[in-house]
């Protein structure tokens, strides 16, 4: 991933991040008018808690990926490769940006999953409230995406890769 679109990406959701956190706080103040919630500290600290674990593991992530698919650019070098050498080389050390993936994956998912439980024992957050944000974390770039491509025009057919039709196989089935 580029820089530039590193960084739109997560101006995205920042931007994503503050609107579902003031549409929470909103919607915990409409509950509140209505109910005997109390509208309090917990919910301000939820939601920054729930965004604040969002944005930091897509730092975290950008950060780690950028970092593996550097180190294997590097390895790789300029050198022109056979087309057997760069099967080898891809089979030899793609394994490592692989495995850097799947690592902040599972520190991701850890992570999130401890803002929800220390939400839940301490009585400094509201659960619901740091959940939030921690759901909208894939409708946010979804949504981003969507918007970023809404101005392009769609594929050319002319550019879509043609397959022949196997005329042995469309005899042999009449």
């Amino acid at each position: 991933m580029d820089k530039e679109q590193n960084n739109r990406e997560l101006t995205t959701l920042v931007i994503g991040e503050v609107i579902v956190s003031a549409l929470t706080v909103l919607g915990a103040f409409v509950i509140s008018l209505f109910t005997d919630f109390t509208l309090d500290y917990t919910v301000f600290t939820g939601v920054l808690l729930g965004s604040a674990v969002v944005v930091l593991n897509f730092l975290f992530l950008s950060l780690s990926v950028n970092r593996a698919v550097d180190s294997y650019l590097e390895a790789r070098g300029s050198r022109e490769m056979t087309d057997e050498e760069a099967e080898k080389f891809t089979a030899e050390n793609s394994m490592a940006i692989q495995n850097k993936i799947k690592t902040s994956f599972i520190i991701r998912t850890v992570t999130m999953l401890a803002a929800l439980v220390t939400a839940f024992l301490l009585e400094w957050f509201n659960p619901l409230c740091t959940a939030i944000p921690l759901l909208a974390f894939n409708p946010i770039l979804s949504i981003g995406e969507m918007i970023r491509r809404r101005g392009e025009p769609a594929p050319a057919p002319e550019n879509f890769i043609k397959y022949e039709e196997n005329t042995e196989e469309k005899e042999s089935d009449e």
